[in-house]
């Protein structure tokens, strides 16, 4: 567990239910820990994706924004906080699905017509 000589006098005068809850804290940060780390390695895979063929392959993402976004992840975080809060990247965001909305109710009235 990794515990120093100054805590071990506020160990020993721990009660069994919180020693045991001192551990159940700690089991749940290290499983913390091993998500980020997982999730780097999933990172780290993922930006080494490519599309085309085998013997012509290029990079999934040309830039390291195409992967990873700060702006639109603050963005996004910022608008769920706050009320009237507003960006760029938000009022884009929302215009594009605005038009795949739109896009897609379309192909609908181009299918039903078809089938008519």
């Amino acid at each position: 567990m990794g515990f120093n000589i100054s805590q071990m006098h506020e160990i020993e005068c721990l009660t069994l239910v919180e020693y045991q809850l001192g551990m159940e804290a700690y089991a749940i940060k290290k499983a913390l820990q091993q998500e980020d780390i997982a999730s780097q390695a999933w990172l780290n895979q993922q930006v080494q994706a490519t599309t085309g063929s085998d013997k012509h392959p290029k990079p999934k993402y040309k830039k390291f924004t195409d992967f990873y976004n700060l702006e639109d992840i603050e963005d996004e975080i910022r608008a769920g906080y706050e009320d009237d809060y507003t960006s760029k990247h938000v009022e884009q965001k929302k215009e594009q699905e605005i038009i795949a909305d739109r896009w897609q109710k379309l192909q609908e009235m181009k299918n039903r017509r078809k089938e008519e």
